[in-house]
């Protein structure tokens, strides 16, 4: 047999992981993604990047504040059970954990015996839902349910009515559905940084591509040449470089020396140490690449995730961090918010609490005089 000298393999392109709502014949669903399943993609996001779970993170700091209140603290004895497990405030915190990571959320609604009030209300996990079709009137009157949409043989899609009072009576258990408007998107949301999620799989790949430098270290800071004939067979080649490998590659072996026996001079092993290469280059890219990700997050500076480039620490950057945070709140956190409020006001006047009003009580990130000379 021809012995293989070369190997080549081809790169393929990635682009921009954009979901495709289809309508398709049978399902009573209109899918999520190609797969069905770009909702669970993009939760799997949230564990490739630290940048972006940092991001998501502080958006949720910043939006859920120090929890939702009344005006007068008299009344919040109103929010103290959404259901029999959760207050207001703990559905509210994981609500806006799913609008900032998908860009929208759900509410399972049960409505009281008569139909005229709402009884309790929960959180479902968002990327379990999918839509229904469209009416004549472009209104969505049903969605399916599913603890696991990869498996709907075993978790069957169970249908729920959309939110609404006129159907309380025949259906009292019903989805409150709520996304951010984005062009093109009738059925389901796309999150607001979805323009760098290139960005945040190429950190999980600068990340993987060091730790596997580290583990496989022998392999790419030394060329090895072993003078004393060729093995004659494969076997014998592949045993010599796992032997070599497993003595001296990876973290566990650093500082260990390299003992070797020669029969002479001529025919002695030559080690050659190459320079570690393109150094400059990976931290150029992991630089561009935070920036992007904070940028596809609309975060102005990386302090406010904790990211400090001036060696002289937290006290000197006070004042920008306070600028910083106070348009991120303005920018970002507070348009969420309105939405957030809306919503949960609508729960509170369909509870039968038609004279009160919810807010969002905000973080107190520095004492107030602080943040007025900042500002200033």
């Amino acid at each position: 047999m021809k012995e293989q000298k070369y190997l080549f393999n081809t790169v393929n392109r990635s682009e921009l992981v954009i979901p495709k709502f289809i309508e398709r014949i049978g399902k009573n669903y209109v899918s999520y993604g190609v797969d069905n399943l770009y909702p669970q993609f993009i939760n799997s996001l949230l564990h490739q990047s630290s940048i972006h779970r940092t991001s998501i993170l502080s958006t949720l700091y910043a939006v859920v504040g120090e929890g939702l209140s009344f005006e007068d603290d008299v009344d919040n004895y109103l929010i103290k059970y959404a259901n029999p497990n959760e207050s207001w405030n703990d559905v509210f915190k994981k609500v806006a954990f799913d609008l900032i990571t998908y860009g929208g959320f759900a509410v399972n609604v049960v409505w009281s015996n008569d139909g005229k009030t709402i009884a309790e209300f929960y959180h479902i996990d968002f990327a379990n839902i999918r839509s229904g079709y469209m009416d004549e009137n472009d209104i969505v009157n049903e969605y399916y349910y599913s603890a696991n949409w990869e498996s709907t043989r075993k978790h069957k899609p169970v249908s729920y009515c959309s939110f609404n009072k006129e159907e309380a009576i025949d259906n009292p258990s019903q989805i409150l559905y709520y996304f951010d408007y984005n062009p093109g998107a009738s059925y389901y949301p796309v999150p607001s940084y979805s323009a760098g999620i290139n960005d945040i799989l190429i950190d999980n790949e600068i990340s993987k591509f060091h730790l596997s430098n580290l583990q496989n270290s022998l392999a790419p800071s030394l060329i090895i040449s072993l003078n004393n004939g060729i093995p004659s067979t494969m076997e014998e080649r592949e045993e010599i470089y796992d032997n070599i490998a497993e003595a001296y590659a990876g973290t566990d072996n650093v500082g260990k020396f390299m003992l070797l026996f020669n029969r002479d001079k001529d025919h002695a092993a030559e080690i050659t140490p190459l320079d570690a290469v393109n150094d400059d280059y990976y931290n150029v890219l992991n630089d561009r690449i935070v920036s992007r990700i904070l940028t596809a997050h609309r975060i102005s500076s990386p302090k406010l995730v904790g990211i400090y480039s001036d060696p002289s620490g937290f006290s000197s950057n006070a004042d920008e961090i306070v600028v910083a945070y106070q348009l991120f709140q303005s920018t970002i956190a507070k348009p969420k918010q309105t939405s957030l409020l809306k919503v949960f006001n609508n729960l509170l006047l369909y509870k039968g609490y038609k004279d009160k009003e919810l807010q969002i009580i905000p973080n107190k990130l520095l004492d107030s005089q602080k943040a007025a000379n900042a500002i200033e």
